[in-house]
């Protein structure tokens, strides 16, 4: 499960105007026309992070897609108990 938190960057209890400064802000980094100077492997590469940046944005900007991601996410089994407690420790460090 993506944690849409971590691909923008924000904390969980991040504003909206905080969403939207840290997706604009990913948006414009990774968008194509801003990655002139990079090989192809790079540019898909930022392709994939601007799907992942929009894909998040639409999921934190919407309340009710929000809650229900902060549900489920909640919810999930820890499999890497390592980066779950580093997580943990970006968010309140």
């Amino acid at each position: 499960m993506i944690n849409h938190f971590r691909v923008l960057g924000v904390k969980a209890s991040a504003s909206e105007d905080e969403i939207k400064k840290a997706y604009k802000r990913l948006s414009n980094k990774y968008h194509p026309d801003k990655l002139l100077g990079l090989s192809e492997d790079e540019k898909a590469a930022a392709a994939q992070t601007l799907h992942q940046v929009k894909q998040s944005y639409e999921v934190l900007s919407d309340p009710k897609a929000k809650a229900a991601f902060i549900k489920d996410f909640n919810n999930v089994i820890v499999t890497d108990p390592a980066a779950a407690m580093k997580e943990l420790w970006d968010q309140f460090y």
